[in-house]
């Protein structure tokens, strides 16, 4: 296989940066559609949860530098299939089958109930399911287990911390958390068979 240049790689991750971005227009554009909420959606909101929720963005974006500048271009390739098939399935779900939050009322001024509805003005109430914040976080913590299986609790801790925190903020249903763990899950797997296709490894 040929190099892949560090410009290359910017320009494909900007690709999928750019597919995740539809999630904007979909959450706060879409009308219609359900909300997944299951009888034991019954989850208390605790807005401490938000502080969580929010480190997500500075562990993304330290993840994508990671990739740029640290992957080998096999385990590039093989993200970047998994990213791709993730983001795609994910915004195109949001596009043809619109789901959305109940958002929970926010009582309070202290910081953290007013970050967490600056986070429900920003974020919409549409694009729920699956959750946006889960299959990224699973698509990057996968990633992290399969290169360093030593620090697996580390990565597990921050799957289950996100996911709980999604559902402690009011921002989604379990039904939303469950559906984007298994696609960021299913789309690393698949980046792991397309790269092993391509260079001729029986998986």
């Amino acid at each position: 296989m040929n190099r892949i240049s560090l410009l290359k790689r910017a320009g494909w991750m900007l690709l999928v940066i750019a597919i995740q971005f539809i999630y904007f227009p979909t959450s706060q554009a879409t009308s219609g559609g359900i909300a997944p909420k299951l009888a034991i959606d019954v989850i208390p909101v605790h807005t401490t949860w938000v502080v969580p929720y929010y480190l997500c963005y500075p562990f993304w974006m330290s993840s994508v530098i990671w990739i740029l500048l640290k992957l080998n271009d096999r385990d590039f390739r093989a993200f970047l299939a998994a990213a791709l098939f993730t983001v795609g399935i994910g915004n195109l779900t949001f596009i043809l089958f619109p789901t959305y939050v109940e958002l929970p009322v926010i009582p309070g001024e202290d910081i953290f109930a007013r970050m967490l509805r600056y986070i429900q003005i920003a974020g919409g109430t549409h694009a729920a399911l699956p959750s946006a914040h889960n299959f990224l976080t699973m698509l990057f913590c996968a990633t992290l287990i399969h290169l360093y299986p030593r620090y697996r609790w580390v990565w597990v801790g921050i799957i289950v911390t996100v996911a709980l925190a999604t559902l402690f903020t009011g921002q989604h249903y379990i039904l939303d958390v469950v559906a984007g763990l298994l696609l960021g899950f299913v789309g690393f797997w698949f980046g792991q068979w397309w790269v092993n296709r391509r260079s001729g490894v029986q998986a």
